[in-house]
């Protein structure tokens, strides 16, 4: 077996990054104005920063597709709430994805699938090969792939997120996040989870029986948490499923394509 140079591949959340950004810039105002070149300026640097803090030996930005994706059509309700992106921001996405181009990340634009998928898809095929990833994001829905030993760096907060960290938001392992998120729902992504039981209820549950598969094998007549999970059981599946990330996406990519080269003349104002 030949020996390989190590593989690092470092996949950028690109909208979060560029709506943390843009939401500092503004104030999170829907009516400031949008000073395009700054924001370019300052997500420019931002992967300046990433690359040579995580020094990748390949970088992807991944960006969401058109919103017709399939957690829409499972789901109708599936972020019916969600505000649309700022026209102007929106408008600004080509110019930005050049310039990140100009610096050396190239960039994933699915039709249709959520980024979300995209770069759960591509880590779980990444850590398959023995290959290190580390996912930039502040997003805890890539929490749940902590287990398949799958880095997540918090670039805004400048951390790693370990199991420790987790447990104190959540007060769940890694492990049962999904579980969780069936039970309690996801409000700011209108995942249902079991109507009536909260963060309180869904602890009760995963403490007695570990996780959701066993304790819907389970019956107790007594136990009216479990009595209300089961009868719930369709609802906290739907939720189970909107929640759980794809990795099967069929990408239809070459890596190498996506390799890390330095640009022989960067401008820092691009």
């Amino acid at each position: 077996m030949s020996n390989k140079t190590p593989i690092h591949v470092v996949l950028v959340d690109a909208l979060n990054l560029i709506r943390r950004i843009d939401g500092a810039l503004r104030g999170f105002s829907k009516t400031a104005q949008l000073d395009s070149q700054q924001l370019i300026d300052l997500t420019n640097q931002a992967l300046r920063k990433l690359i040579k803090g995580h020094r990748p030996s390949h970088i992807i930005a991944v960006f969401d597709g058109d919103g017709d994706h399939w957690r829409k059509t499972f789901y109708p309700d599936y972020k019916a709430d969600r505000k649309p992106m700022a026209e102007d921001l929106s408008s600004l996405l080509p110019s930005i994805r050049q310039h990140w181009q100009d610096i050396g990340v190239q960039s994933i634009v699915p039709a249709h699938d959520e980024a979300d998928d995209i770069i759960a898809t591509l880590a779980h095929k990444i850590s398959q090969h023995n290959n290190q990833c580390t996912i930039i994001s502040t997003d805890s829905g890539f929490w749940q792939l902590i287990p398949q030993g799958i880095n997540i760096w918090d670039h805004f907060s400048g951390q790693w997120v370990h199991h420790e960290q987790v447990y104190r938001k959540f007060n769940v392992r890694p492990q049962q996040l999904l579980d969780y998120w069936a039970i309690v729902g996801q409000s700011g992504n209108k995942i249902p989870g079991v109507s009536g039981m909260g963060p309180k209820a869904a602890l009760s549950i995963l403490s007695e029986f570990g996780d959701l598969k066993t304790a819907f094998s389970c019956s107790d007549p007594d136990n009216k948490r479990l009595n209300k999970l089961l009868a719930a059981k369709e609802q906290a599946q739907t939720s189970y499923r909107l929640v759980l990330l794809k990795q099967d996406i069929a990408l239809g990519i070459n890596l190498r394509n996506y390799a890390y080269i330095a640009p022989t003349t960067d401008n820092p104002s691009s």
